[in-house]
């Protein structure tokens, strides 16, 4: 069964890195501590709105991307949560779900987020440090 689930994801997440990026100023909302939390900030997306990153991680030189080590998905199931949430915090950041606009469209996603204000998907940056 973990053989099939690695598969899976390395077929989608192979499929994800592949696709083209717009990158845009815009903003990111999100709920912390009951109050909404607004952002302006530059950021890329794919076409179907299914990846997000920061500019500065467009080409892959920011903090999310400086973690010397792969990971197998089996050291990152848990009981709780996504493997890709633990990944996010096994590399130093936070995990969060926010809204992100394009054409004053909110579309739903999640980031981990760096230190340095970089940030990535969660999928994303899974599909980068899965051991394959």
């Amino acid at each position: 069964m973990l053989y099939i689930l690695s598969s899976f994801v390395f077929i989608f997440l192979n499929k994800a890195e592949a696709q083209e990026l717009k990158c845009i100023s815009g903003k990111i909302a999100q709920v912390e501590f009951g109050q909404e939390k607004i952002e302006k900030l530059q950021y890329c997306f794919n076409e179907e709105k299914t990846i997000l990153l920061s500019k500065n991680c467009q080409t892959k030189k920011c903090s999310a991307f400086d973690y010397p080590y792969k990971f197998k998905i089996d050291q990152l199931l848990s009981e709780m949560g996504k493997p890709s949430f633990k990944l996010c915090r096994e590399i130093g950041g936070k995990p969060e779900l926010l809204e992100f606009y394009v054409d004053n469209k909110p579309y739903k996603l999640d980031r981990c987020l760096f230190n340095d204000g970089s940030f990535v998907d969660t999928d994303f940056l899974l599909s980068y440090y899965l051991e394959r």
